[in-house]
């Protein structure tokens, strides 16, 4: 991705003094109510397409296999872009666990497939490892053919991700005009704080709380665990999707969603974001803090991942051995960004780290 700014410099404009809740209203305001609705758009095209080949005929189905594949990785980007971080409704409906749980029982699909679900009644009966992205992508891989239970099947997934994600989208709408108290928690104990202001303490505690729980779900239980888990063996890591291009386009996808709310853009770094229209990033609060020199350096650790995350669309062409190391190369870069944020940049802007849902189970 590269960095946008000369690293020697920590912002080219001082930055205003940024409260709590004027990054939870730019992050609830807007950024996250437009992914939601992307994603619902996504994953009604995927609804629609599935309906399409799964009626359709079989002569056709090679050439449509392939539109179908592009519409899954579509709608499972525009998912990803949205879950990472998972913030808000995305925890409280534990949406991570519902359509994108990892790693896929392939066993459970096939049962479920034989089962035949007609509705979504019927398939709150299919456990979690065999719904959502996942058994979505395995069924996909598996030649899927018109008119067959398995098209039935990936039919009833696809229309439950989109149930999913119009749900989501109803519930991030409201926060779009949501006031959030302007005391905040970071100098009020308590029991001394109003209720709004525990609220946006909670609030902007969780979003801090659960970057890094996202960033460590990609580190270590997408790229450096199914490593680690096979070394010293003959057997291919059981990495979350079946292709290794999808893989690095998941991880390529969750870096630049985490990098967005991690540093200033390049035009906020001449005109500093403003509350309620644009992202104010992690970067923008240590600057607003007084923390230059931190600011400064937490820009060089996401520079030096940038460097080494290969660009979108782009996966590296290396295989077995010689691939694994790379991806353990890419993943200690990223533990960097871990240390730095645990040791320094949470207690700078004076938030308590804790246990992250955002693994999802």
């Amino acid at each position: 991705m590269g960095s946008s700014a000369p690293l020697a410099q920590a912002a080219d404009t001082p930055m205003p003094y940024y409260t709590a809740a004027q990054a939870l209203q730019s992050l609830y305001g807007q950024h996250l109510p437009a992914r939601a609705a992307a994603f619902t758009q996504a994953a009604n095209a995927q609804d629609q397409a599935l309906a399409s080949f799964c009626a359709g005929p079989a002569a056709a189905a090679k050439t449509a296999a392939a539109e179908l594949r592009g519409q899954w990785q579509r709608s499972h980007t525009a998912w990803l872009q949205l879950s990472t971080p998972s913030v808000g409704p995305l925890v409280e409906r534990r949406s991570l666990r519902q359509i994108d749980f990892t790693p896929i029982r392939t066993a459970l699909i096939t049962r479920a497939v034989k089962k035949g679900p007609q509705s979504a009644a019927d398939m709150e009966l299919v456990g979690t490892p065999a719904k959502g992205f996942g058994a979505l992508d395995w069924l996909l891989s598996q030649g899927l053919q018109p008119a067959s239970p398995e098209c039935a099947f990936a039919l009833q997934v696809a229309k439950a991700i989109s149930a999913e994600a119009q749900s989501l989208q109803a519930a991030f709408e409201p926060l779009r005009s949501k006031t959030w108290s302007v005391e905040g928690s970071e100098s009020e104990p308590d029991d001394a704080a109003s209720p709004g202001a525990k609220e946006t303490g909670a609030a902007i505690e969780e979003w801090v709380n659960q970057w890094l729980g996202g960033l460590e779900r990609l580190r270590w239980a997408q790229m450096e665990k199914p490593v680690k888990v096979v070394e010293g063996s003959n057997k291919a890591p059981a990495f979350a999707r079946i292709a290794m291009a999808d893989n690095w386009r998941e991880w390529q996808t969750q870096w630049q969603a985490l990098h967005a709310q991690a540093l200033l853009t390049p035009a906020q770094r001449q005109q500093p974001p403003v509350p309620g229209k644009d992202l104010i990033s992690i970067e923008a609060l240590l600057l607003s803090k007084g923390h230059i020199a931190l600011a400064q350096r937490w820009r060089e650790a996401i520079g030096v991942v940038d460097a080494a995350m290969p660009a979108p669309g782009k996966a590296p062409a290396k295989e077995g051995a010689q691939a694994n190391t790379e991806i353990l190369a890419l993943a200690t870069k990223l533990k960097g960004i871990t240390a730095l944020y645990q040791a320094e940049v949470a207690p700078a802007l004076d938030i308590p780290l804790g246990f992250s849902d955002s693994d999802g189970d």
